[in-house]
């Protein structure tokens, strides 16, 4: 049997999200089914039960290896469970089981379930939801539950599922972000670049950046001094730079900057205010889009510049 630290490593948020919602799911499941006196479906809640209680018996084993897709599908199952669920004009207590499920439902799609098909599940849940309740007597001015109750419900799985997705953008900056300057890693630096490319026609033109003499602070006067050049220096080009322009960190200490609406002579007199007010020196080189470009391409030019402007720091010290 696994040790609870092996257990732990094995897991990250999503596979404790299914395990635990599982769980949760299953105990509200045979709550219903011992309690429940006259039951309208009561083998459609023996299939949930057996759903969820698998569901969540193979997160806990897959732990981190459990698809995203398993989710969806148990979602989208629950999803329609509900939505018949809501409809029993004669099982006001089943109606109201299924009303206190959807946040759990709601907040794991906000979470892990990219919005591009999250939100297009909510809104038509949202708006299945509410029609079935609209039209189930139990929740009319008059009847045993009444509207009150389908509002909140339908504002609980709306406000949970925006409190996921803030946790899923969340998530995604973090991973995409470097933690100790703030600048975008590599590939979303890439994609981020990319994207403004493809969707602009102004100019558009990119630094590239390597510190000068950096391998001798860190032997010179250790890691903690490398890192705080590197921090307060992108700190400093953040005072400088505009809100649409995009920092990333390539690896170690070599940096990126994308300038949207910008021209090679532009980009070269914004690096060199750059420059005066940073903390550390540098060297850069710079680029203009050109049609046919890619960000492959657009880096690879600023990086010829930058090493031309290498070379020539260098044969000046030699002189």
């Amino acid at each position: 049997m696994p040790s609870a630290t092996a257990l732990l490593r094995r897991h990250d948020a999503h596979s404790w999200y299914v395990t635990f919602a599982g769980a949760l799911m299953s105990l509200t499941l045979v709550i219903d089914l011992v309690f429940h006196v006259n039951m309208t479906q009561p083998w459609l809640n023996w299939l949930l039960l057996a759903i969820t209680v698998s569901g969540a018996a193979t997160a806990l084993v897959m732990g981190r290896r459990l698809p995203r897709w398993v989710g969806i599908t148990a979602v989208l199952i629950f999803l329609a469970a509900q939505g018949y669920f809501l409809s029993l004009a004669d099982d006001p207590q089943t109606v109201v089981s299924a009303m206190q499920q959807l946040p759990i439902v709601a907040f794991y799609l906000g979470w892990f379930v990219r919005p591009r098909l999250a939100g297009p599940l909510i809104a038509l849940s949202i708006a299945v939801f509410g029609v079935v309740s609209f039209a189930n007597p139990l929740f009319h001015a008059e009847g045993r539950i009444g509207a009150p109750v389908a509002v909140h419900g339908l504002l609980s799985l709306l406000f949970c599922y925006v409190a996921g997705n803030y946790l899923w953008r969340r998530a995604k900056r973090v991973e995409a972000t470097d933690a100790l300057t703030g600048a975008l890693h590599r590939a979303p630096f890439a994609e981020r670049a990319a994207a403004r490319l493809q969707r602009t026609s102004a100019p558009i033109s990119v630094l590239a950046i390597d510190f000068d003499d950096f391998k001798q602070i860190n032997d010179a006067r250790g890691h903690a001094a490398g890192d705080l050049a590197l921090e307060s220096t992108v700190s400093a080009w953040r005072t400088e730079l505009r809100s649409g322009d995009v920092i990333g960190r390539l690896g170690g200490d070599e940096f990126a900057i994308l300038l949207p609406d910008t021209e090679l002579t532009e980009a070269s007199a914004i690096a060199e205010r750059l420059h005066a007010s940073s903390p550390h020196p540098w060297s850069w080189g710079a680029s203009e889009y050109t049609p046919g470009d890619d960000i492959a391409t657009l880096l690879a030019r600023a990086d010829a510049a930058l090493y031309r402007q290498k070379r020539s720091k260098q044969e000046v010290d030699r002189a």
